[in-house]
């Protein structure tokens, strides 16, 4: 089952963060972190939550490189340096990080063995659909 707490984003102590301001792209489309993070495929907030969770330092580097990777502007190093530093100045402390954590790990939890259950789900009825294909085709 989804995680239906809908007022978690408001509590939220990485807000600041994740809807701050990138800069703008090469199209002029302004890139805010939570995006910049989605693209990175994963869940932002959990992003966000272990770059809280490091030294601020590694936080700045780390968010440096997603800049670099992610961010579609032509910007000089320095520029992504003051980028980075100015969004890790935005993270809680480490206590923060691990309250997001706690919450995301909570009761709710729609996770079974580190596998989502959604998907166990798709790899259930791609399974099916394989199975079914073989019993069409002969094979089985």
């Amino acid at each position: 089952m989804p995680d239906t707490d809908v007022f978690r984003l408001r509590q939220s102590k990485l807000n600041a963060f994740l809807f701050a301001d990138v800069g703008a792209e090469s199209n002029g489309m302004p890139l805010s972190v939570v995006s910049m993070l989605g693209r990175l495929g994963g869940d932002p907030w959990a992003t966000a939550g272990r770059l809280a969770g490091q030294p601020r330092d590694a936080a700045v580097l780390e968010l440096a490189e997603i800049i670099t990777g992610t961010a579609q502007a032509d910007r000089s190093s320095s520029e992504i340096m003051a980028i980075a530093t100015r969004l890790a100045s935005l993270l809680p402390g480490p206590g923060a990080a691990s309250f997001v954590a706690a919450r995301r790990s909570g009761p709710q939890s729609s996770s079974v063995g580190g596998w989502s259950k959604s998907t166990l789900a798709v790899l259930a009825l791609a399974l099916a659909a394989v199975v079914l294909v073989l019993r069409v085709t002969g094979v089985l």
